[in-house]
C-alpha cells in the first residue's frame, strides 16, 4: 500500500510537499482504513483545487516512475522542474515513495536533474524496525555506493559496484532486470523485487485519454461488470463482440500510438499475467488477445440494453458509460493502487458519489487516490476528514498541498463541507472577476 509520497522542484511543485495516506485521529468511517504493523492506512484520498493549481501534477509525480522504467531518465521531458518564480534549472528534483508491502515498511526514492537528464541519487530503505536498515544507496555527486546488509552477495554487490557510475539508470530496475532474466528466486532479493513490483506493476495511473488500453475482459467477466452497472442505474444487461481486425486497429491510430499500444498490450500481458486486454479508442471498445499462433484476435464489443432486442456499438453510449466502463478495475482487482485524474470527467455527480459508495464500501484491498472537482464528494457521510486534500497555487506560481485535517477546527461534522470550501474556508479555489468591461 501507498503509505506517502514527497516531491520537490518538478513542474508546479518548489519546495517539498508531502502527501500522506495515514489516517489521522478522525473515528468516523472506521472501515475506510486498513491496519498493519501498527501503521493506520487510508483506502482512499481525494485532492480538490482550482482548475490549474497543480492537482494533476502531483498524479504526474508520482507516475513519473513508470516513465523512468519504460523508458529511462534521459526519454523524460528536460524542462519539468519548477520553472515559476525563482525557478531554477539547476536545482535538483526529489522524488520519495512511502510503502507497505506484506507487513514490511520502506522508503523508495531518488533525486534527478532534469536540464541534464541525469541521475543525482537513488535510495531503498527499510523501515519496518525502529532503527532503519539500508537496503541500498547511491550518491552519483559523491561517487559513492553503500548498504547495510552484512550478508554476502556477490550478484548483488557485482550489479551495485557496476552501477556506482551509472547517472541515467535506477539501480531498482536493473536488479530487477537482471533478476527477472535469470529468474533468480533468492529470497535475499525478496525486497528489491517487491517494491519494483510495487511500482511497476501495482500501480495504476488512469488519465483522460483518447487510447487507453486495460488489463480487464469485459466479456468473461460481464456478470460483475453487468452487476455493479446495475447498482448504477446503467442499462445495459448483456456484453456481447463481433469480430474485428487488427488492421483496422492500426488504420485509426498514428504510427506511434500504434507501437505503443503493441508495447503496451506485451507490457500488460506480462505483468498481469493476462492474454486479453480491452483497447478504448475515443468512445469505442475492443477486446484484444493473442492466439495460441502469437497471432491478434480483436474483437468490437456491443452491448444490450433491457429494452431493445438490438445490440449497441460503444460508440452509440454516453461518454459517462464507457468512463464508467473503463473505472470498473477499481471493483475488480484487489492489492492495487488506483491513481484517477479527474475522476468527474464525463460523470454525473451520482455517479461519482456511486462509483465511491461501491469502492469504500467492498472488501477489496485496493487503494484509490483521485483528483476531482466534484463536491458531492465532501460530504463526512461518504468520506473522513483526513482523506480530504486540497492543491493550491500562490502567486509565485508554487503549488502546496495540504489536508483538511490541517483545519480541525472548522471542518466540524456538523458542517457542510462543500458549502464551506465554496466560501473559501480552506482556500483552494478560483478567485473569479464577474465584473465586465468592454
Amino acid at each position: 500500500m501507498l503509505m506517502g509520497f514527497k516531491v520537490k522542484n518538478f513542474r508546479s511543485f518548489d519546495e517539498l510537499q508531502h502527501f500522506s495516506m495515514l489516517a489521522g485521529k478522525v473515528r468516523n468511517n472506521e472501515n475506510h482504513i486498513v491496519e498493519t504493523n501498527n501503521k493506520k492506512i487510508l483506502k482512499f484520498s481525494g485532492v480538490f483545487g482550482a482548475n490549474g493549481s497543480g492537482k494533476s501534477n502531483l498524479i504526474i509525480a508520482i507516475s513519473i516512475i513508470k516513465g523512468i522504467f519504460n523508458g529511462g531518465i534521459r526519454t523524460l521531458i528536460n524542462n519539468q522542474f519548477y520553472r515559476g518564480k525563482n525557478g531554477d534549472p539547476n536545482k535538483d528534483s526529489y522524488f520519495e515513495y512511502e510503502i507497505e508491502i506484506d507487513k514490511k515498511l520502506y522508503s523508495y526514492g531518488f533525486e534527478l536533474n532534469f536540464s541534464k537528464s541525469e541521475l543525482v541519487s537513488e535510495w531503498l530503505i527499510d523501515m519496518t524496525k525502529p532503527t532503519e536498515k539500508i537496503i541500498f544507496e547511491r550518491d552519483l555527486k559523491k561517487n559513492a555506493i553503500g548498504s547495510d546488509i552484512k550478508e554476502k552477495n556477490e550478484y548483488f554487490n557485482t550489479c551495485l559496484k557496476e552501477m556506482k557510475n551509472n547517472n541515467s539508470d535506477l539501480f531498482l530496475l536493473e536488479m530487477s532486470r537482471r533478476l527477472i532474466m535469470s529468474k533468480n528466486n533468492d529470497v535475499f532479493f525478496k525486497d528489491i523485487i517487491n517494491v519494483y513490483n510495487f511500482l511497476a506493476n501495482d500501480m495504476i495511473i488512469i488519465r483522460p485519454a483518447s487510447h487507453k488500453l486495460l488489463p480487464l475482459d469485459y466479456v468473461s467477466k460481464k456478470d460483475k461488470i453487468i452487476k455493479y452497472l446495475n447498482k448504477m442505474d446503467i442499462n445495459i444487461n448483456d456484453i456481447i463482440s463481433d469480430n474485428y481486425d487488427i488492421n483496422s486497429i492500426k488504420s485509426r491510430m498514428s504510427d506511434v500510438d500504434f507501437a505503443n499500444f503493441i508495447n503496451d498490450f506485451e507490457m500488460i500481458s506480462k505483468i498481469a499475467k493476462v492474454n486479453s486486454c480491452t483497447l478504448r479508442i475515443e468512445n469505442d471498445l475492443y477486446l484484444v488477445k493473442k492466439d495460441e499462433n502469437n497471432k491478434f484476435e480483436v474483437k468490437s464489443l456491443k452491448f444490450m440494453h433491457n429494452n431493445s432486442e438490438y445490440s449497441f456499438g460503444a460508440y452509440e453510449e454516453s461518454d459517462g458509460t464507457i468512463r464508467v466502463l473503463e473505472l470498473l478495475d477499481i471493483l475488480l482487482t484487489d492489492n492495487k493502487v488506483y491513481l484517477i485524474d479527474e475522476l468527474d470527467s464525463s460523470l454525473h455527480p451520482l455517479l461519482v458519489e456511486g462509483l465511491l459508495k461501491l469502492f469504500l464500501e467492498s472488501n477489496n484491498t485496493n487503494q484509490l487516490i483521485i483528483t476531482t472537482h466534484e463536491l458531492k464528494t465532501l460530504d463526512f457521510d461518504l468520506v473522513r476528514r483526513d482523506e480530504i486534500w486540497f492543491a493550491e497555487k500562490s502567486e509565485e506560481g508554487s503549488t502546496r498541498i495540504f489536508s483538511l485535517e490541517e483545519f480541525k477546527d472548522v471542518a466540524r461534522f456538523d458542517r457542510k463541507i462543500d458549502k464551506a470550501y465554496l466560501e473559501g474556508r480552506f482556500g483552494a479555489i478560483a478567485n473569479i472577476d464577474t465584473n465586465y468591461e468592454d
